[in-house]
């Protein structure tokens, strides 16, 4: 027992001083004892190792934290998030939102875009062995076709969204498929990128339902080798890649919910980086960087920031309300002071990651927002219900955003009254109608924006009338039919120069700002960079200076 009390005590300093601990040549009958300890809980389970060999595995283990377990196993949609880069799409995105090849080489399209044929990347496998060629992508539609639509913590996938009229999957030879629709899809491979066409191993996923086994097999730089749910994920090198390999042979990804306890683990040096989304506020990053000890790399992100509007309730349902709300914010102030300049204001609910997105002059005027709103109110004050989810404030500075809003908005008599509630609360109140505004993200699962625009902004669109947005607008129906009729990329990117237009003169919601992909890392690691959807993890290894330690 004294001698439990003391690797007790020293696990305990060391992990104040953020130096991890590692147990080797443990044999069984002491690991029963230190886990009848709760050993585990101090050090971690896979910190306790039998060999030598292990155990330095896991001391060169470069640790990194996500707010939330980016595995979410066997009932979820894609197994676990792209940023683990376990899987492959047949189309990639670059760091900088670039469309690029990835397990389809190249393809092209034929009678008007009807047909569609890609040729695959030769000599791949997937982490079982088995080959990735036509026939594993015949399966992986197949599985596509047959799962429907199920939960996901990242987009929502369906054959009708991803592949609208789709008719048929061939394969004309081992290594090209070719894909046919009942009507001409233009923008079928910006609706492909990343999530978009993810391929697993055949032998990961059942053939009739399309669920996913206890393991799954990418052909990514990483394989996800043991997984604690809501604890870490361990990823191991890929050493048959069939590209450059990944840097570091391990990773340890842990998850940390709260952003102050992934503040302190970096000060700490218990993690050497943060990935996923809002992995640290830009004002903890702007501190950390001030150290000299900490690397900020910064790219931009589908990720939108906006308020909702129940445009079914007074004053909303005057559009003129909704034009005066977004007159009177200073987008600029906010992405400053509450942002650190990472992010960028707008006015347009389009991303500019998506290629169709037009870039409009941020406007701010105060005088007329007043005029706006006196014109629906008179000298009538107005109180406002104002949803803040507890999430979108562990993730973003949103309570101080939404105490500068309450006083940027009082002058046009609106008296907003902040109400904090959980993510299954602000969505059943905003479905019941029980709000008048909300703070909101939105983010682009591809490059095609179609699916987006109508459920948002179409008269009988899904998010649009859950929502209570209330927008009905003749024009955008009719643009937005237009569009799924369109048949060339030219025809679809003057119909969304249309819509967009429309929209900034006849706003549903309250665009604000763009956020960006903030990433936080120690010096003693090299490599490690944002991206659209997440981090380099394939980069990522020690510093030359640790190499050498």
């Amino acid at each position: 027992s004294t001698g439990l009390h003391n690797l007790a005590v020293m696990c305990e300093q060391s992990r104040k001083q953020g130096i991890p601990i590692v147990l080797s040549g443990v044999l069984p009958n002491v690991e029963n004892v230190l886990l009848k300890a709760k050993f585990d809980e101090l050090l971690g389970r896979e910190n306790i190792c039998s060999h030598i060999n292990l155990a330095l595995e896991r001391a060169k283990q470069i640790v990194l934290a996500a707010g939330r377990d980016l595995a979410q196993g066997k009932e979820e949609t894609y197994f676990c998030s792209s940023v683990l880069k376990v899987w492959e799409p047949l189309i990639g995105l670059s760091c900088d939102g670039e469309i690029i090849p990835k397990l389809a080489e190249s393809w092209e399209s034929r009678n008007e875009g009807k047909e569609w044929i890609f040729h695959l990347r030769k000599n791949v496998f997937f982490h079982d062995g088995e080959p990735f060629n036509s026939m594993a992508v015949l399966q992986n539609f197949n599985r596509y076709q047959n799962m429907g639509l199920r939960a996901t913590s990242y987009y929502y996938f369906t054959m009708d969204r991803i592949y609208p009229n789709f008719e048929r999957i061939e394969a004309d030879d081992e290594y090209t498929v070719h894909l046919y629709f009942s009507q001409a899809e233009p923008l079928l491979p910006y609706r492909m990128v990343e999530w978009g066409s993810a391929m697993y191993s055949p032998q990961s996923f059942d053939l009739e339902t399309g669920d996913f086994k206890e393991k799954i097999a990418g052909t990514g730089p990483f394989r996800l080798v043991e997984h604690e749910p809501d604890s870490y994920i361990i990823l191991r090198r890929n050493d048959s890649y069939y590209g450059e390999k990944a840097k570091a042979e391990t990773l340890k990804i842990v998850t940390m919910p709260s952003m102050e306890t992934r503040y302190s683990a970096l000060r700490s040096e218990e993690i050497m980086g943060v990935l996923d989304l809002g992995g640290i506020s830009p004002l903890m990053a702007k501190e950390l960087l001030g150290t000299g000890l900490f690397n900020v790399s910064v790219q931009k992100s589908t990720i939108s920031h906006y308020l909702s509007i129940n445009g079914d309730k007074y004053p909303f349902n005057d559009e003129r309300m909704v034009q005066s709300i977004s007159m009177a914010i200073d987008r600029e102030k906010i992405v400053h002071y509450y942002f650190n300049d990472y992010a960028k204001p707008t006015i347009n609910f389009l991303n500019s990651v998506t290629p169709f997105s037009v870039d409009y002059s941020v406007t701010y005027d105060k005088n007329v927002a007043i005029e706006l709103a006196h014109q629906v109110l008179g000298d009538r004050k107005v109180n406002v219900k104002f949803l803040l989810t507890r999430s979108g404030v562990e993730r973003y500075p949103y309570k101080v955003i939404a105490e500068f809003l309450q006083a940027e908005l009082r002058p046009l008599g609106l008296n907003i009254d902040i109400q904090m509630v959980d993510d299954l609360a602000a969505s059943i109140m905003k479905q019941k109608g029980d709000y008048d505004m909300a703070i909101s993200i939105r983010g682009l699962d591809n490059l095609d924006p179609s699916w987006l625009v109508n459920d948002f902004f179409y008269s009988k669109g899904g998010t649009n009338t859950r929502n209570h947005f209330g927008y009905n607008n003749s024009d955008v129906d009719e643009i937005l039919l237009e569009l799924r009729n369109a048949k060339t990329i030219e025809g679809k990117r003057f119909l969304f120069q249309r819509l967009q237009e429309e929209l900034i003169h006849h706003p549903a919601v309250v665009p604000l700002m763009e956020g960006k992909n903030v990433i936080v890392s120690n010096k003693r690691i090299q490599g490690y960079n944002a991206s659209i959807y997440g981090a380099s993890v394939e980069t990522v290894q020690w510093a030359e200076s640790e190499k050498k330690q």
